[in-house]
């Protein structure tokens, strides 16, 4: 039982240091985007983006049989995040 924990934990380790490495990927993206932004001119915040967004992500929350709240809250702070670093950049540029 002990070794199937420690295989199962060296499992979840895995997946989450693959979940870090699409977070910085993810925010690397981000950061492109608000240069696009910046150069024409284009707000940081798109709430039709995000709503399309977040109807999508519990579309696929539903088919991978996870809780819809938990993946909204997850993306919220992961686009919040993402805003904010969209934001700094818009602000250094000035």
């Amino acid at each position: 039982m002990e070794s199937s924990l420690e295989t199962l934990r060296e499992e979840i380790n895995g997946i989450d240091e693959n979940i870090i490495c699409l977070l910085s990927k993810r925010m690397e993206v981000a950061k492109k985007i608000a240069a696009l932004k910046k150069e024409k001119g284009i707000p940081v915040e798109d709430r039709a983006r995000e709503r399309t967004l977040f109807l999508k992500l519990e579309n696929e929350a539903r088919r991978n049989n996870l809780d819809e709240k938990f993946v909204s809250e997850l993306f919220g702070a992961i686009i919040s995040h993402s805003k904010n670093i969209q934001n700094n950049i818009l602000e250094e540029q000035k």
